[in-house]
């Protein structure tokens, strides 16, 4: 009888783990999604390479041209190019927001961009900086970059500059912000 009964004892213990583990487990995913902490795996995602990056980054439709790029350990470096006078910064903060979009939502393994806008002087062969950002993965938002995409031609508020750790020159200032 003791036998039978732990035969018994077992059984009725594997149906209920059965019946029970997938309840426990949907349990914690509904916790999560009230905490905003679900995690998803995406595959629609690019997954940015040496050997691709030409190509994804060509399909951006920038108004600039990009002047450089660098792809190493999930950093993507990226220069915009400005060349002459007739540029807004309302056009500059776009191709920065397209830049910034496509860095992470459209691509799963960047974790940093590190994107700079420089202006270019033909007649004396020279480069200088106007805006650069460092934006991480884990603090860029969609309302900052909704609040670049919307900057105008007036300077960027301090919560977006800290945000997306933007910096301006003084060139910038003076030519594009205060003229």
């Amino acid at each position: 009888m003791n036998r039978s009964w732990l035969i018994g004892t077992v059984m009725l213990l594997s149906a209920v783990s059965v019946l029970l583990l997938p309840r426990l487990a949907g349990f914690e995913l509904s916790q999560r999604a009230a905490y905003g902490a679900v995690e998803t795996i995406s595959v629609s995602g690019i997954q940015l390479r040496n050997d691709n990056l030409v190509d994804a980054l060509g399909e951006i439709p920038f108004s600039l041209l990009i002047d450089r790029v660098g792809w190493e350990n999930q950093v993507l470096s990226l220069d915009l190019k400005v060349t002459g006078n007739d540029h807004e910064p309302q056009e500059l903060y776009r191709n920065m927001a397209l830049a910034i979009s496509f860095a992470f939502q459209e691509t799963d393994n960047v974790n940093q961009l590190l994107l700079r806008v420089v202006a270019e002087d033909k007649w004396l062969d020279t480069r200088r900086l106007l805006l650069a950002g460092d934006i991480r993965r884990e603090e860029w938002s969609a309302p900052l970059l909704d609040m670049l995409e919307k900057a105008g031609n007036s300077p960027l508020p301090l919560s977006l500059k800290n945000g997306f750790r933007i910096s301006e020159s003084e060139l910038w200032k003076k030519q594009f912000i205060y003229p």
